[in-house]
């Protein structure tokens, strides 16, 4: 079995997904991200591509960006001219700002097969370079806007994966992990230790197995909006059925739909009441409290306040009493039930009994209030 960091975070993600992707080979829609990232990956290898330390000017991989320029997944000329200018501004930022300590790389799009126990594991590696002494710095290219937090850099799959490859093709052990957001223009390191390895091998074996039990459930994520497989995934089932041809349709469509606006709109209306009554019963509660009150009458009717006692037996004094009388590998799972059963019995005598109850202990107090409606008179 072949996997990569991207089958196994699909299958992470979504296992439908992942066999929707994968095992049935759907078709998927080029996005404008993807083709934006892979123009801009294009274009950093294409600067970092030179034998000699010194980077070609900045106007020719500016040049080099329009020549491998993906066009597909763009609405319209307007917005792939937008992102085509992005991507200027952005490699002109990433230019400038690496331009002074630039190396040459050690790898540069360097591809990868690791043959583990039952798989093969592949990828491709953005770049790695030297680091001043003898470790050695990984770093993958990442397109998003946003910096995630530090924990889940130190967490990234793909890292792990990459770190793993290195150890497998080139014998070493990297130092650093970098993720490098070209958008912010920052960079986040992270490193592995060999435990860390030790579980990402672990986690890639139960996802073969789990491939391996045809384990395929339909998971919610927050992806599923960009899904491309929405139309065969039954999570989406009756979304799909509103857009079928009217004569595909039952004739209950629009009924379900008034049914489920009806219920979305009562399930919002009863959190807010829901959330009202807690306030009003804690004033309530309160009120009582401070009054020495188990019962408060209005207009419309009268509400009265129960104490309700939770507790359990003391498990050490219930053994003094029942072990004695050869009762207690009776006892051993306590619960209402067996005690019942117990106290209910000729077995103890009534001295006993009162010792048993003795040994509870009060775990929590609370109240309830319960309404009776005044029925006015017509």
């Amino acid at each position: 079995m072949k996997l990569s960091f991207s089958s196994i975070s699909s299958y992470q993600n979504c296992p439908l997904s992942y066999k929707f992707a994968y095992l049935d080979k759907l078709p998927r829609k080029r996005s404008p991200q993807l083709s934006f990232g892979s123009s801009i990956h294009a274009a950093l290898a294409h600067l970092y591509n030179v034998s000699l330390p010194k980077p070609p000017p900045l106007e020719d991989v500016l040049n080099h960006l329009e020549k491998v320029w993906e066009r597909d997944g763009y609405q319209d000329e307007t917005e792939e001219k937008l992102y085509l200018e992005d991507a200027k501004r952005i490699l002109t930022n990433f230019y400038h700002t690496n331009v002074g300590d630039f190396r040459v790389p050690v790898a540069l799009e360097q591809k990868f097969k690791v043959k583990m126990d039952g798989y093969t594991l592949a990828g491709i590696i953005d770049r790695m370079d030297k680091l001043p002494g003898e470790g050695y710095e990984i770093i993958d290219y990442k397109t998003s806007r946003r910096l995630p937090p530090k924990s889940r850099v130190d967490e990234d799959l793909q890292l792990s994966i990459y770190h793993l490859a290195a150890q497998e093709v080139w014998g070493i052990e990297p130092e650093k992990l970098t993720l490098y957001f070209i958008i912010p223009n920052q960079k986040m390191s992270t490193s592995r230790t060999k435990k860390d390895i030790e579980r990402i091998k672990v986690l890639i074996q139960e996802t073969i197995e789990d491939i391996q039990s045809q384990k395929f459930e339909a998971r919610e994520n927050p992806l599923c909006p960009w899904c491309d497989f929405q139309a065969h995934c039954p999570l989406y089932k009756h979304k799909f059925l509103k857009e079928a041809p009217p004569e595909e349709k039952e004739t209950t469509d629009t009924q379900i739909e008034e049914v489920v606006n009806e219920y979305v709109g009562l399930k919002s209306q009863s959190r807010q009441i829901n959330e009202r009554l807690d306030e009003l019963q804690v004033i309530i509660h309160d009120y009582c409290e401070s009054h020495g009150l188990s019962r408060l009458y209005s207009d419309k009717g009268i509400i009265s306040r129960s104490q309700r006692v939770i507790a359990s037996y003391n498990m050490e004094k219930l053994r003094d009493i029942l072990e004695p009388l050869g009762l207690w590998e009776k006892t051993l799972k306590v619960d209402a039930k067996s005690l019942k059963e117990i106290l209910e019995s000729d077995v103890l005598e009534e001295e006993v009994k009162r010792m048993i109850e003795t040994t509870k202990e009060v775990e929590e107090i609370t109240y309830a209030l319960y309404v009776r409606e005044i029925q006015k008179e017509p």
